[in-house]
């Protein structure tokens, strides 16, 4: 244990202080810091702005008001339009009562848009104003739902679930797909880069197959894991410190985060003895790649199915993939987002994956003690099958 534990150090250390590594650690704020920008500076710039707005009514129903001023014909809407003395105008037309249309104006540029919603409050007003309906019923009609949304679970019971909250579990599935799926290839390409300079004949010599590769499934893991926990970390400190704080509060996640990185040690050690299988004969990277498809194709399976999964979270394949070893852990957490999950689909994920686990543990060893040494020769599968035996 204590040379296992020496190679996973190594590893380890290696790993964070690359420039790919910490770069990796980065990029996600980055992209998490434009977002909130985005949200609160973008809206302001492109939202639609009710004044300065022109129209030409050949129905004769329209009455002018603040923000809204009306023009004689099409001409001086046009010429007030082109000398920027409005943002745009609207034409009426004479059928306007038959048919509902009505042609809008505006010049073009990046965040310029059509000020819809304001011209169609604007209508709504006036032809309210031109009904006998009772004042509270025009009221109704201009806000006609306040919509209160009551989720209720499989008992019939209120589920107390946010917007925000649902989008928790969500992220982190994705969150757990990209870090299983980035430190069981910072596995494999360590393992080729060793045997292509035959740094692994050296270390053999010093300690064992299954010590090596514990070694590098440990270190890489926990580069991994720390991966995982700065990119929660980080996201929460900057979403409670932004203006959307509001939104956060009172949510509890703290059973979802204890879930999330169950899967992640089981989903990455999974993935990483597989990984281990396909890297110990390649003789190059890209050949370990090119073997590696099959695993990464089932990681990415669920963000395939991803429209599926959002529909119709509790359908056969929705539930087909819950249990499937390569596709539960990101599946499972993105359904959890959408619909309470029962508590023995959790319990037989995990259980498929631990055994899944502790299969491939001993397949990737086996492989592995033979695979490392072999140069020059592509292991095939009926060589896997007679190693296993063996």
């Amino acid at each position: 244990m204590r040379k296992t534990f020496i190679v996973a150090k190594h590893e380890f250390l290696a790993t964070v202080k690359t420039k790919g590594f910490i770069f990796s650690l980065i990029l996600p704020l980055l992209i998490l810091l434009l977002m909130v920008f985005a949200m609160g500076f973008i809206p302001q710039m492109t939202s639609e702005t009710p004044h300065n707005i022109g129209f030409v009514d050949e129905t004769g129903m329209l009455q002018t008001s603040e923000n809204f001023i009306k023009f004689g014909d099409f001409g001086n809407a046009k010429k007030a339009l082109l000398e920027n003395e409005i943002n745009s105008f609207f034409v009426l037309p004479a059928n306007y009562f038959e048919t509902g249309k009505i042609s809008v104006y505006s010049k073009g540029g990046f965040f310029s848009s059509r000020p819809t919603s304001s011209i169609e409050a604007f209508l709504m007003d006036n032809l309210l104003r031109e009904s006998n309906l009772d004042e509270t019923l025009k009221e109704r009609i201009k806000e006609p739902a306040n919509e209160e949304v009551i989720t209720l679970n499989e008992k019939g019971e209120v589920e107390e679930k946010s917007g925000v909250g649902f989008l928790i579990p969500y992220a982190l599935g994705i969150l757990l797909m990209i870090a299983i799926m980035s430190s069981s290839q910072y596995l494999m390409q360590g393992i080729v880069a060793e045997k292509e300079n035959k740094t692994v004949e050296i270390l053999l010599s010093s300690l064992s197959a299954n010590e090596l590769l514990s070694g590098k499934i440990l270190g890489f893991g926990s580069a991994g894991l720390l991966q995982v926990l700065v990119w929660i970390c980080s996201v929460g400190i900057i979403l409670f410190l932004s203006p959307f704080a509001s939104l956060f509060q009172g949510i509890q996640i703290s059973w979802i985060l204890i879930l999330a990185i169950v899967y992640f040690i089981l989903g990455y050690l999974l993935f990483a003895g597989s990984m281990a299988c396909v890297a110990a004969p390649a003789s190059t990277v890209r050949d370990a790649q090119q073997g590696a498809m099959i695993f990464t194709m089932l990681a990415i399976l669920p963000m395939i199915l991803l429209s599926i999964i959002v529909k119709a979270p509790n359908s056969v394949i929705a539930k087909v993939l819950t249990y499937i070893p390569y596709t539960t852990s990101v599946t499972t957490l993105m359904r959890i987002a959408l619909v309470e999950v029962p508590i023995y689909e959790i319990a037989a994920s995990l259980s498929i994956l631990v055994i899944s686990v502790l299969i491939m543990t001993k397949l990737s060893a086996k492989i592995f003690r033979t695979g490392i040494l072999m140069y020059g020769k592509k292991m095939k599968m009926k060589d896997i099958f007679r190693y296993l035996r063996e």
